[in-house]
Order: structure tokens, then sequence, then C-alpha cells
């Protein structure tokens, strides 16, 4: 089945942006744009060691590149961020359009992905998410990955790996981690046709651009592990900083139940569909499964018998893609339904997913239900026999629905509709097109309001998220920091709280460590490890939620001493938690002082 025409598929993406919302303003961002900012300026940021870490060839190198060449061409930060963004979100929920299309052969089911793939929220374990409304490499890289897994889902291996290998340029775990989950249906698929130069040539691909990120590092002395043993490495890389993401033992029980709802609900859905070729059926399937087994490994080599690779890798980050499996099976599930008449089980299937928290377990029940047949009939054959005296019930229904469990939802799903009621209402074609056109237009105008500072962080509407195109400046550390950057010299070097992940991106300065900026070399770890422990003392597991407590247990002369330790010219503090710095204030906002230390010109 045909995509729409690209114009169409434009203003459905756009649309969608328009609803589903984005913003700058993230502590991830904040932790990412101090590198692009010393690629295109070198002078700021020389004293900052995290900084100078990342300026060397790492896997986030190309991403830095990226995003530092048009800004070297005049357009600013938050420009270059929020056209990147739009591109990738229109490249993902595209891809997850044409994926549901193509395996649905339905409309239906293309518009039904892509608003799940946008919209459902859980079924993850490591605080690891499908798509974020903000700019990171994971979102440039998953826009990429997902059509991998389109032309996978086709056979067309070669091509497929070729945009995993792309993937890993922006981010690595995205474009190897999908090459891996489906490497089993590869293998099926070249010993049933007797092709092993498709296996050969798919990872020849995804090894040569996944070589373009490792081979500089090696090239450039960025991989040694000499520092750090496999228990050292995973003590400071997993426990004390990444936790969240690498030791399992600690995930929330809810979040492995959610996880698991998802997974069977999809596997479910797999064995229900009749509409699933069989090599899509093996290829979805074996590919959730592996991610299973990666999961149990990720425990075992981390939490049993560390093995630093394994932690590197953390396969915790294999769920999202396994939801995305799970989320297909369960769209073209809906979408065959749908045709065979059963509208109400096909919109709940759709709008059960993004039920807060009880998402999973709500689709899981429906889709058991779905697959139950006393005396030859499902038991939705009865509840369409009730529901079909009211027909426009069900619609009602879902579309309430829609709005209650998160007002964008509606409008997010309708801009990927539109196609399907095209064909569902052609007696309103006429009156859906010319009504396509004006939505189109606004939501272009809107845009670009935006960008031109005319509307500063705004909804389009009550049913859409806003767009928050700029820095917010709504914190007093982030005031302290756009004032700083105005008056200190470039080689100002400041003395942070180590859970500040604001002042470094806001004031444009260097600063001498923070818990946010981690390296990726074994030496920056260390380094990051010696000035953590200089500031806070010995760093116990899941330090993150003490850091507050630790720092402003310190004296003021504590901190003094600390900050000549570093050749700090500046601390950034609490007038409650340090009075007595030895020095001088020289900005305050509300509780948050900034001081000059007493041999640094105020």
């Amino acid at each position: 089945m045909t995509m729409p025409p690209l114009l169409t598929q434009m203003a459905m993406a756009l649309s969608g942006l328009v609803a589903y919302g984005y913003n700058f303003s993230k502590e991830n961002v904040f932790n990412q744009m101090p590198a692009v900012m010393a690629l295109v300026d070198p002078t700021l940021y020389n004293q900052d060691f995290y900084v100078q870490e990342m300026l060397q060839f790492t896997p986030r190198s190309y991403y830095y590149y990226a995003l530092a060449l048009p800004v070297k061409l005049g357009l600013s930060v938050p420009m270059v961020c929020f056209i990147y963004f739009a591109i990738s979100f229109a490249g993902f929920s595209l891809g997850l359009y044409a994926i549901g299309r193509s395996l649905g052969q339905s409309k239906l089911a293309g518009a039904a992905l892509a608003f799940l793939g946008l919209a459902v929220v859980d079924g993850t374990i490591g605080f690891t998410d499908v798509f974020r409304r903000s700019p990171n490499p994971s979102v440039y890289a998953i826009a990429i990955a997902v059509w991998g897994i389109y032309f996978c889902l086709q056979q067309q291996w070669i091509r497929g790996y070729v945009f995993f290998g792309v993937s890993c340029l922006l981010q690595f775990l995205i474009g190897l981690l999908p090459g891996v989950l489906f490497t089993p249906a590869l293998i099926f698929y070249c010993l049933s046709n007797k092709r092993p130069k498709q296996l050969l040539g798919a990872w020849g691909a995804l090894l040569i651009l996944a070589g373009m990120v490792y081979s500089p590092m090696v090239l450039s002395g960025n991989t040694s592990s000499d520092l750090l043993s496999n228990s050292e490495f995973i003590w400071l890389y997993g426990y004390v900083r990444h936790p969240h993401h690498i030791i399992m033992s600690i995930f929330s029980v809810k979040g492995w139940w959610r996880f698991v709802h998802f997974l069977v609900a999809g596997l479910a859905c797999l064995y229900g569909s009749r509409q699933l070729k069989p090599h899509h059926k093996i290829t979805i399937g074996s590919a959730m499964l592996m991610g299973c087994g990666l999961v149990a490994i990720g425990y075992w080599f981390v939490e049993v018998y560390p093995i630093a690779t394994v932690a590197k890798l953390q396969f915790a980050r294999t769920t999202p893609f396994i939801l995305l499996m799970a989320l297909t099976a369960i769209a073209v599930y809906a979408s065959e339904h749908y045709r065979r008449g059963n509208q109400a089980l096909a919109l709940l299937l759709i709008a059960a997913p993004v039920v807060d928290n009880y998402g999973g377990l709500t689709t899981l029940v429906v889709v058991i239900l779905s697959l139950i047949k006393p005396g030859g009939n499902t038991f939705w054959t009865h509840v369409n026999q009730w529901v079909n005296r009211l027909p426009w019930l069900n619609y009602a229904l879902f579309l309430i629905v829609l709005t209650v469990t998160y007002s964008f939802h509606l409008a997010l799903f309708l801009s990927f509709a539109y196609p399907f009621l095209l064909e569902e209402l052609p007696a309103q074609v006429k009156r859906l097109r010319p009504a396509a056109y004006v939505i189109t237009a606004v939501c272009v105008l809107f845009v670009g309001l935006n960008l031109g500072g005319v509307i500063v962080h705004r909804s389009l509407g009550p049913v859409h998220r806003a767009i928050k195109f700029a820095p917010l400046y709504d914190h007093p550390v982030k005031k302290l920091g756009a004032n700083f950057r105005d008056t200190a010299p470039a080689d100002a070097l400041v003395l942070v709280p180590p859970d500040d992940r604001m002042f470094r991106f806001y004031s444009q300065r260097s600063v001498v460590v923070s818990f946010k900026a981690f390296p990726f070399t074994d030496a920056g770890m260390v380094t990051w490890q010696q000035r953590m422990t200089a500031i806070l003392g010995e760093l116990p597991a899941s330090v993150e939620a003490v850091l507050e407590d630790l720092f402003s247990q310190r004296t003021g002369a504590e901190l003094g001493a600390i900050a000549a330790e570093f050749g700090a010219t500046h601390i950034l503090t609490r007038q409650a938690w340090h009075p007595d710095v030895p020095g001088t204030i020289i900005d305050q906002q509300d509780d948050w002082v900034l001081w000059a230390m007493n041999d640094t010109p105020a």
C-alpha cells in the first residue's frame, strides 16, 4: 500500500509536531550544548575539564559537529536544535506510519502506530523513552533507526542495517542495539532463502558505519580501560552515576510489570493476527524475545559477574525497541478488527495503551478478551451487537478517552488519521480537504511566529502542548548565569553545587565539576570521581539522591579551600547553606548567591 503524497505527509508531521510540542529547556540539552558552543567559539569553556573531554573524539562527536556547523554559519543554537528536532519528528512519525500502513495494509494501522509511538510513555525500563519532545542525540538517531526497522520488516536487510549504521553516528546504542535485535530474523531469512551474503552485507554495512565512531577513538587513545577494572568501572559508571539506567535490581517493580504487560500484549496480538505475514511475525517476535534475552544478559554481567563492556551497552535501552514492536503488533491487530466490523475493539486497542500507568495492563486484558471464543463467537461479537445500536457511541467514547488521558492526544491522533478519515468518510471529502488546508496554514503560521519570537512558549490551543523554542529564564540560577555571562571573563572557573545542571549552559563559563556532566573516557571518569570526591567526600551508590545534603554540609571555609585547589575564581551556592564563604558576593537571586574569591577581581 502506497504512502500519501509527500505534501500530505509533511502536513501530517507538522500538525503532529504542533500537537506534540517541543521544549528546549531540558537538563540534557543544558549538558550537551556547551561542547557545541566551544566548537563554535574556542575561547569558551577552556577551563572546563568536562567540555574539554567532550571535544576529544567521543561517541557524541558527529552529533556535536552536526550542530556546530550551522551555528558557525550564523544560525542560533536554539534554531538549529528546533530544525533538527522537526526533521527528526517527521522522520520518526512518518517512519512509524509507513511501518503500520505496510504491515497492516491499512491507513488506520499507520495512524495508530504513529500515534502510539509518540503517545505511549510506559512500557520501558531504566528511564528510557521511545521519543522525547526535547532535542537530544537519541531523538535524532531513532528517527533514522525507525526506517532501518521499516526496511528490515520489508526484508531489505542491507538497506535496513545501513540506516542502523547511520544512527550509530548520532547515538551509538540507538543504531547498534536494533541491529542486534533483528539478527535472529536476519539469520533465519538467510538460512531459509540460502542467501548468506545478506547477513554479511547487512552486518558489514553496520560495522563499517559503527567503526566510524569506534576507530577514531582507538586511534586517539580514548578507549583505554587500563585505569579501571571491570568491578571499578561498573561501580563508578553503574552504581554511582547511572544506577537508573544500568542497575536493574533497583528498577521499580511497577516499571517491570508495565514492560511485561506491553510485551505479552504484543506477543498475543502477533498470535491473534491474521493480517501479519509469517515472516512479519517471526521478525517482530524474535526481536522482542532477543531483547528480553539481552536484558537478562545485562543483569547477569553487570550485577553478578561484572563485565564493563556489557555495562556500556546498557541493554535496558533495548526496551524502547521491544515496546515499538509490541505497539506495531497492537496497531495492526486493531486495524484488522476495524475492517471486520469490530469497531469497539479496534478503537479500544488504540486508546488503551495511552492510559496512564495502566496502559499495558488494560491493553493486555482487551487483547485476551478478543482471543476468547465462547460458542464460536468472541466476547466482542456480543459487545458490537450492543454498541452498533448507537454507532456514534464508539467514536465519541474513543475521542473522550484520548482527550481525558492527555489533552494533546486527540490532536496528535487526528494529525495522522487524516488519510484514514478521507477513506472512511468519502461523503465528507469536500469538507475535510479545505479544513486540512486551513489547519496546515495555521500550523505553519504558528511555528513561524514561534521561531520569530512573536509567540513565546505558548500552545496553539487547549488540545496542543506548547512549543518552547528558546531557553527559559525561570530559575534564580539561570538568571545568575545569564548575568555572569555578560560580566565575567571567558576563563572564569566556578565551583557549583554538584547537582546543578543549568549554570554551565546559561553562564557560558567553565565549572569545576557537576554530577550530570559525566565523561566517556576512563581517564575522564577518574578525573570526575576525584573532583566529586574532593567536594563531597567518598561517593556512595546512588549518590544523586544526597548531592544537595552533602554539599550543604560543607563549611564556607572548606568551599574556599576546594575552590583554591582547582583554581576556581567563583563559587555558586545558597546563602542559607554558606553565608560565610571567604570572598565577596557579586550577584544574588533569591537565596542563590555568586561569590568572587578574595584574590579574584569582582
